[in-house]
């Protein structure tokens, strides 16, 4: 890359960044509250069937989701210009990933913030055990449709950590090891390992565990930038 390339880039991969925590912020709106000794997974949280849940955050959810989204063209197109133009396939396959992934995962995520909202909703008018049971309904009927959305980002993901990995990149090898599949699988993690060791179920397992995806792309496009700015700095410097 050249130092526009390098300058642009690095533009594109901070607004990636912000795109992602945008989407962050939605994912925290499910996550932070309370925990409960007997929550568990997406819907049956306490504080969703008490109606502790504030009305706020769906909304809140729904705006940052959906300007995330738009900055997720920013996203897209740093993976893209990642990999070497001889990488035809490569790319090609990236770009495939990458509009499924903005096309979809907006659907994704106002769906679920939805389902918890109804449970908020519901529990009080239909009992806990009645809502918890249609919510979970609704959670299995739709489910096969949103594996699409799935499909786009686990294309995009290994796509682009095999890339790193293979030296189809513009990126040193070393880069993997920042790569967001590395900060997903630990995030991922730090719950289950929590768990295993007999430790109480907190707030922030919660949190890692709905917020990984986006806290790890964050992350990424941050290490993007910082990268390409150094390039850049030591272009200049020539």
């Amino acid at each position: 890359m050249n130092l526009t390339e390098l300058k642009q880039y690095k533009r594109d991969a901070l607004l990636g960044a912000l795109g992602a925590f945008l989407m962050l912020v939605g994912d925290l709106c499910l996550s932070v509250i309370s925990a409960s000794p007997n929550d568990s997974g997406l819907f049956v949280r306490e504080a969703y069937l008490n109606g502790s849940w504030e009305r706020w955050r769906l909304p809140l959810l729904l705006a940052t989701g959906l300007c995330g989204m738009a900055l997720g063209f920013f996203t897209v197109r740093v993976f893209y210009r990642q990999i070497r133009p001889q990488y035809r396939k490569t790319r090609l396959a990236l770009l495939v990933g990458g509009v499924i992934y903005i096309a979809t995962a907006g659907a994704l995520h106002l769906w679920i913030g939805s389902l918890a909202d109804w449970t908020t909703t519901l529990a009080p008018l239909l009992g806990r055990e009645e809502t918890v049971a249609l919510i979970q309904a609704q959670y299995d009927r739709l489910m096969p449709a949103m594996l699409i959305a799935y499909a786009g980002m686990v294309l995009l993901i290994l796509t682009s950590a095999f890339a790193v990995l293979t030296k189809k990149t513009v990126l040193p090898r070393w880069m993997l090891a920042v790569h967001m599949i590395v900060f997903q699988l630990v995030f991922v993690l730090i719950p289950d390992i929590r768990q295993a060791l007999g430790a109480e179920v907190s707030t922030w397992d919660f949190v890692l565990s709905q917020g990984s995806g986006n806290a790890a792309l964050c992350l990424w496009m941050l290490a993007n930038a910082v990268w390409s700015g150094r390039e850049a700095r030591m272009g200049d410097g020539k």
